[in-house]
C-alpha cells in the first residue's frame, strides 16, 4: 500500500494520510464494534467481515491492474478496510478467550501473536518481490485470496455459543458501562494510556518508507526487507516468551521494555547503513512484541468475560485508530524536520510516557500475574430510562 502511494506522489504528507484514513474509522467505530461483539454471534460477524475485506482488496487490485488508480481510490479502500477491521478485531478478540482456558491464556496470546507477526515478517518481502516481478496489482489479489482461507477457518470453529444482548440493554447503555469500567480500572486504564502514546508515535510503515527511500535510497526489494525487519525481531521476542514464559511482574516488564523501545528508535534514527537499520528495526520489533503481547495478556486476565468485547473494542480504537495516526504524524513531522529527527522525537515521548506511568500508576507498576486482579468487578449493565 505505501509503495503504491509513494509511486503516485512524492509528498510525505500525502503518504502519511494513509494513517488518517485508517485511523478515523477505527476511532469512530471501535467502541461500537466492541458492543456489537458482545451482543451477536461472533462467528457470523467474522464471516461477514472477512467477505467485505475480500471485496475491498479485490476491488483496488482491479483498479490498479486497469491502470486507473488514483490517490482517492487508495484512500477509499484504506477507509473501508479500516471500518471492516474494527468489527473484525472486536469479534476475534472477544471470542478468543472463550476458546482457551484461563490458565493457558498468556501462552495462547503469545502463539496468536506469533502467527500475526510471522505474517508481518513474510508479507512485506512477498509483497516487495511481487511488485518487482509481477506488478503493483498482484499483492492486492494475493491478499484477497487469503480471506477465503480465513472464512473457511472461521466456519470450522465449533462449540462457541452465540452471544446475546442483555435483556433491557441498549448499545448506548452498554457503551456507557464499558467506559465506566475502563475509567475505574487502574491497570487497564493505565495500559490504554500507554498504548495511546504507543499508537501515536510507534514505528510504522510510512516512517520506514520515508527513511528507506530518502535516507537509505532503497528500491522495492530493499524496502521490503526493512518492512520485514520488525517482524523478524518480533519472532525473536515471541520465541523468548514461549521458552522463558511470561514474567510475573508484568506491569514493570511493560514499562522497562518501553524504555528499551525508545533506545532502539534512536539507534534507527542515527543509522545511515542498510544493515544497521535492519538490526535497529529488528530490535524495535522485539520490544514492540514484548510490550504488546504482555499488555494483551494482562487485559485478557483482568477483564470480565461479559465486558471483554467493549474493553477490547476500546483497546482496538487506541491501537487501530491512534496507531494509524502514527503514519500521519510521521508523514507530516518528517516533512518539517526530516525522518531521523521525527524518530528521535518519538523516542523522547516514549521515555517520558514510561517514566510517568512508573511514577504515577503504582497499581500498574506492581501488577503481578500471581496476585488477585487489580481491576474492580464489572459494573452492572445500565438500563435505559
Amino acid at each position: 500500500m505505501v509503495w503504491l502511494v509513494s509511486e503516485l506522489t512524492d509528498s510525505a504528507a500525502l503518504l502519511g494520510l494513509i494513517g488518517l484514513f485508517r485511523g478515523i474509522p477505527a476511532i469512530v467505530l471501535g467502541p461500537i464494534a466492541g458492543v456489537v461483539a458482545d451482543r451477536v454471534d461472533q462467528r457470523r460477524l467474522l464471516v461477514v467481515t472477512q467477505a467485505l475485506a475480500l471485496v475491498a482488496s479485490l476491488g483496488l487490485g482491479l483498479v490498479v491492474a486497469a491502470g486507473l488508480v488514483q490517490l482517492w481510490h487508495v484512500y477509499l479502500q484504506v477507509a473501508v478496510q479500516a471500518a471492516v477491521e474494527a468489527f473484525d478485531a472486536a469479534a476475534r478478540q472477544a471470542m478468543f478467550p472463550r476458546l482457551v482456558p484461563r490458565s493457558y491464556r498468556a501462552e495462547a496470546v503469545t502463539l496468536t501473536a506469533m502467527a500475526g507477526r510471522t505474517a508481518r515478517f513474510i508479507g512485506p518481502s512477498v509483497g516487495g518481490t511481487a511488485i518487482a516481478t509481477l506488478g503493483v496489482a498482484v499483492p492486492f489479489f494475493l491478499n484477497a485470496a487469503t480471506f477465503l482461507a480465513l472464512m473457511a477457518a472461521i466456519v470450522a470453529i465449533r462449540g462457541v455459543a452465540p452471544r446475546t444482548a442483555v435483556a433491557g440493554s441498549s448499545i448506548r447503555s452498554e457503551l456507557t458501562a464499558g467506559a465506566r469500567y475502563i475509567m475505574d480500572a487502574p491497570v487497564v486504564g493505565g495500559l490504554l494510556k500507554m498504548e495511546a502514546v504507543f499508537g501515536l508515535f510507534q514505528m510504522n510503515a510510512v516512517m520506514i518508507t520515508i527513511i528507506g527511500r530518502q535516507v537509505l535510497d532503497v528500491g522495492p526489494e530493499g524496502l521490503g526487507g526493512l518492512l520485514s525487519a520488525p517482524g523478524f525481531g518480533a519472532l525473536a521476542g515471541l520465541g523468548y516468551l514461549l521458552i522463558a514464559g511470561h514474567t510475573m511482574r508484568q506491569g514493570r516488564f511493560i514499562v522497562i521494555c518501553t524504555f528499551a523501545y525508545a533506545a532502539a528508535l534512536i539507534l534507527f534514527a542515527v543509522s545511515r547503513e542498510y544493515v544497521m537499520s535492519l538490526a535497529a528495526l529488528a530490535i524495535i520489533g522485539l520490544f514492540d512484541v514484548l510490550v504488546s503481547v504482555t499488555r494483551q495478556s494482562v487485559i485478557y486476565l483482568t477483564t470480565p468475560g461479559r465486558m471483554r468485547g467493549r474493553v477490547l473494542g476500546t483497546t482496538r480504537m487506541v491501537t487501530g485508530g491512534l496507531g494509524k495516526f502514527a503514519e500521519t504524524q510521521s508523514g507530516f513531522l518528517s516533512g518539517f524536520v526530516g525522518g531521523p529527527m521525527a524518530v528521535v522525537a518519538a523516542a523522547a515521548v516514549f521515555a517520558v510516557s514510561a517514566g510517568t506511568s512508573a511514577r504515577t500508576n503504582r497499581a500498574l507498576w506492581r501488577f503481578s500475574r500471581d496476585q488477585a486482579p487489580w481491576e474492580p468487578p464489572a459494573p452492572p449493565e445500565i438500563r435505559p430510562i
